[in-house]
């Protein structure tokens, strides 16, 4: 699994950064979450899910392999 931020939709509310912080970071300068890893592993996928799911602008995208 693969996961992504929308950096156009991303508003930095940090849910995902709190939810998953293994797998999101804030990104500099901007105040919005960025993707730490390039492949989530299969123990941080139910974090990364509901981080996607709780997103208020649904900025945060899942990829299945």
């Amino acid at each position: 699994m693969k996961i992504g931020v929308n950096q156009n939709l991303c508003n930095g509310a940090g849910i995902c950064v709190q939810t998953a912080p293994d797998v999101f970071r804030f990104r500099e300068g901007s105040g919005k979450a960025r993707v730490i890893v390039e492949v989530v592993p299969p123990r941080l996928e139910r974090q990364s899910r509901e981080a996607a799911s709780k997103c208020p602008t649904n900025a945060v995208l899942v990829f299945e392999d």
